[in-house]
C-alpha cells in the first residue's frame, strides 16, 4: 500500500463535493431515474456530449449488473459524489448471494470503458453489492467537432431532407435546396461531403 502524502490529503480535504444520494425500488423501470440523475450531475460538471452519454449508458450497465441478484421489494441506491470535474457514482442493491462482475468479464470492460475507473465491493455479511463508477470531464480539443456535434449535424441535414420533401398533390412543390439555389442563398447547413464536418 502507497502513502498518500500529508498535503494531498490536505489538498482533498480543501476541496469541495457535494453528495447526492437517491433511492428508487429495485426494478428496471426506475433505472431511468439514476440515468437521468446521472447525466443531469455531469453536466453541472461541463462534461462534454460524448462524456455524459457514456456516464448514462454506464450507470444503466451497472444496475442491471445487480438487478438481477436483487432481492425482491428491495431499494437500488445511488450515491453521486460530486468533487471539482470528476463525479463517482455508486450503484448497491441488497443481494441474498452478493456478487459483482471479474475483472477479466465483458462486463467489466465496458464499464470501465465508458466509465474511466471501476471498483467493485461485496458485503456478505450486510447481503450487499456495490459498483463504483468514476469519471473524469475531460476537455474538448478546440476546433474539433465531437462525434456527438457530427451525429447533430447530420440529424439536421436528415430532418431538412424530410421535412421538405415535396408532398403529392402540391403543385409546383420544390424541395429548400431549389429554393435556395434558386434565390442565390444557402440553407446555413453544408451539404454532406464538403469537408466541412465529415473529414
Amino acid at each position: 500500500m502507497t502513502d498518500v502524502p500529508d498535503n494531498a490529503d490536505a489538498a482533498r480535504d480543501d476541496q469541495e463535493m457535494d453528495v447526492v444520494e437517491l433511492g428508487v425500488p429495485a426494478r428496471t423501470a426506475y433505472v431511468s431515474v439514476l440515468r437521468t440523475t446521472a447525466a443531469a450531475l455531469a453536466a453541472r460538471l461541463d462534461f462534454t456530449l460524448d462524456e455524459i452519454e457514456d456516464l448514462r449508458i454506464a450507470v444503466d450497465e451497472a444496475s442491471a449488473l445487480l438487478l438481477t441478484q436483487a432481492v425482491p421489494g428491495s431499494q437500488l441506491s445511488c450515491r453521486f459524489e460530486l468533487a471539482g470535474d470528476e463525479l463517482t457514482v455508486s450503484v448497491s442493491v441488497h443481494s441474498r448471494n452478493p456478487r459483482v462482475p471479474a475483472r477479466n468479464s465483458f462486463a467489466w470492460t465496458v464499464l470501465t470503458a465508458l466509465a474511466g475507473h471501476v471498483d467493485t465491493l461485496v458485503q456478505p455479511e450486510h447481503q450487499r453489492a456495490t459498483v463504483t463508477l468514476t469519471k473524469r470531464g475531460e476537455a474538448v480539443a478546440p476546433n474539433h467537432p465531437s462525434s456527438a456535434q457530427v451525429r447533430a449535424l447530420d440529424d439536421v441535414r436528415n430532418q431538412r431532407g424530410r421535412d421538405h420533401r415535396p408532398r403529392t398533390g402540391e403543385a409546383g412543390a420544390t424541395t429548400v435546396e431549389g429554393n435556395a439555389a434558386s434565390a442565390g442563398g444557402s440553407t446555413g447547413v453544408p451539404p454532406r461531403g464538403s469537408g466541412a464536418v465529415d473529414q
